[in-house]
């Protein structure tokens, strides 16, 4: 049994005529006459009752025109979900990111761009450590990453690091902090005073921040060591601790925080991938992603 003899089978059903039928499909009638009795053959059931005036659907032939009407949609729906993969238009593209990356509208807008033009690509957002997202893009368990530090990370040959935006870092302190009095922080302004840092399990930049701390003199005075970002924000509300967090986090307004700049302190947001080999939702989804205006090479 073919696909074209259900598709025969079911022109007839419909038109209940042989003639129309044939003229439907563009072909002639004593072809479709002999498909439609070799499908019935093969079935070892009669289908339609024939008479020199009328064709009618046997009891059989009525169940069966349904299943064969399920079959040829479910062949179909094959059909363009493999066309569909083949555009990159079906799949699945992972995308690995830090904590501040939605909140940088570049991404964000590229997310919602790709959920518009791809629907029925899945679409998996996944939260981890930087360390964490280059394992995981290396076994292609992401496709993408987004991991900020100082330096281009170490990566393993076949992944690359595109430098994608330099942010200034900021201070956050509650209002009535002395720190909220300042334009700006000095590094140097920090030393001795209570900090909440987001888990050096959970992100490379605590662990540069830290480091970076200790170049210009100031050893951290740990408080409070979190491993979410709301829980980081309301420690630092709650005076339990000031924190250091990446531009776009300021995103996040609440009247119990400013936020201040540090002065000379940036950090690089890179953009993580297979150099070669991508899936085709993963180049649409790079084609998609714009740099931002003005962003800084490392």
């Amino acid at each position: 049994m073919e696909l074209r003899h259900l598709r025969y089978f079911v022109r007839v059903a419909e038109d209940l005529h042989f003639a129309r039928a044939a003229k439907h499909l563009g072909i002639s009638q004593p072809p479709l006459s002999q498909q439609i009795r070799a499908l019935e053959d093969e079935l070892q059931v009669r289908l339609l009752d024939r008479t020199s005036r009328s064709v009618t659907l046997t009891p059989a032939g009525k169940l069966f025109l349904d299943a064969a009407r399920a079959t040829l949609r479910q062949a179909e729906h094959a059909m363009a979900v493999a066309r569909g993969a083949a555009r990159g238009e079906r799949g699945e593209l992972a995308i690995g990111f830090n904590a501040s990356a939605p909140f940088i509208p570049e991404i964000a807008r590229a997310i919602a761009e790709f959920r518009r033009l791809y629907p029925d690509v899945k679409l998996v957002l996944r939260e981890a450590s930087g360390r964490a997202q280059v394992e995981d893009i290396d076994d292609r368990l992401l496709d993408i990453g987004f991991m900020r530090s100082r330096a281009r990370p170490v990566l393993p040959r076949d992944l690359i690091a595109q430098p994608f935006l330099r942010e200034r870092l900021f201070v956050g302190v509650p209002p009535d902090h002395r720190l909220a009095a300042q334009d700006t922080v000095d590094l140097l302004d920090l030393t001795g005073e209570p900090m909440v840092f987001y888990s050096t399990e959970r992100s490379l930049f605590t662990g540069e921040l830290m480091a970076l701390m200790r170049e210009r003199g100031v050893e951290p005075n740990v408080a409070q060591v979190v491993s979410d970002v709301s829980t980081l924000f309301g420690l630092t509300a709650a005076g339990i601790g000031v924190m250091v967090l990446a531009e776009s986090l300021c995103n996040l307004q609440s009247a119990a925080l400013a936020y201040r700049p540090l002065t000379d302190v940036t950090m690089m947001l890179w953009l993580v991938h297979h150099v070669s080999d991508l899936t085709l939702p993963c180049r649409h989804f790079l084609q998609v992603l714009t740099r931002p205006a003005g962003a800084m090479e490392a």
